[in-house]
């Protein structure tokens, strides 16, 4: 196995089918199957990622007074919004970190469900005159993710041998998270890594379809097929690219999840994802699987209903779904 992540340049993604995409597919195929995760570099726009990050993560630097309004319902019972905004960090949580979340301009509505209108939730922003741009370069971001986790999604379903139509439509919704995230100096998770490893984030996969994230500082570590833990690398304007549990859930297995984790450290560290997601009412089954009409209980909204009821410190929020 290798002993890095490797660097791909993805712009080939972006062109026309042919040779050259062909080559990046199997590229991304190969790196995502031999370590992981892979970092990913050469798609529109990839010279201002550093630079709307940077500026982005402004926020954690912005007075209390400017954050309070945003924090979710968690922390601030009269606040408006449960699922969307600033969630501080709280002591049980695998991942020692405060985060801010925002999902898209209109949230599309899911299925019928008790609960289901929480994941539908618009996104509160701060005062525009205390963070100028920020709300637009936020969305900018966002926009520019979800372009390429688009792309980046059906490569990988090309790859895995799946009907590109098929990847394209559980994706076509707009239900993703851009999430910023904040570790301070010493944070650590309450569980280690197998190896002993302190921790700030504990191993973990994510929900999403690919996540895609970018890191202010060293610590982020993907844990390869092999089980070894991998550095990834600090590359100006590169993003490292996860596989989440709903892609491995659609390819009935073919597309494992990615296991990754945070160091913990005696510095500040700052972090970005964009977590690419399928509309609430997508169906999440395996392909060869998949039901029509979709049965309430294939969908995205229902899994993620599920996740959260099981979660403890969303207990009193959620309830396990059920079916009309």
């Amino acid at each position: 196995m290798p002993s890095s992540v490797a660097i791909v340049d993805i712009a080939a993604l972006f062109g026309p089918a042919g040779p050259a995409r062909d080559a990046t597919d199997a590229a991304l195929w190969q790196g995502l199957r031999d370590t992981g995760a892979v970092i990913i570099t050469g798609h529109p726009e990839a010279d201002r990622v550093d630079a709307r990050a940077r500026a982005m993560l402004a926020l954690f630097d912005a007075p209390e007074a400017v954050r309070a309004p945003l924090f979710s319902r968690m922390a601030a019972p009269g606040n408006a919004f449960w699922y969307r905004g600033y969630h501080p960090r709280a002591p049980e949580r695998l991942l020692q970190n405060d985060f801010y979340d925002m999902g898209p301009v209109d949230p599309a509505p899911g299925p019928a469900l008790e609960g289901m209108e929480i994941f539908c939730e618009p996104t509160p922003l701060p005062d525009e005159a205390a963070l100028p741009g920020w709300a637009a370069t936020m969305r900018a971001y966002y926009d520019h993710m979800n372009a390429v986790s688009q792309a980046m999604i059906r490569s990988i379903g090309r790859s895995a041998g799946f009907d590109e139509g098929m990847i394209r439509a559980r994706f076509d919704g707009d239900h993703s998270t851009l999430r910023l995230l904040d570790y301070k100096p010493g944070a650590k998770s309450p569980v280690k890594g197998d190896d002993g490893a302190e921790l700030s984030a504990g191993l973990h996969t994510d929900a999403s379809g690919l996540s895609l994230l970018w890191q202010q500082a060293p610590g982020l570590q993907a844990q390869g097929p092999d089980g070894v833990h991998r550095d990834i690398p600090m590359v100006p304007n590169a993003i490292s690219v996860h596989v989440g549990d709903v892609m491995t859930r659609l390819t009935d297995g073919a597309v494992p999840a990615t296991p990754h984790r945070v160091l913990a450290s005696d510095t500040a560290r700052r972090s970005i994802g964009f977590f690419l997601e399928p509309a609430l009412t997508a169906p999440v089954t395996a392909a060869a699987r998949t039901r029509d009409p979709v049965p309430v209980q294939d969908t995205y909204g229902w899994q993620l209903l599920e996740t959260f009821a099981r979660r403890p410190n969303w207990s009193e929020v959620f309830r396990m779904p059920v079916a009309g």
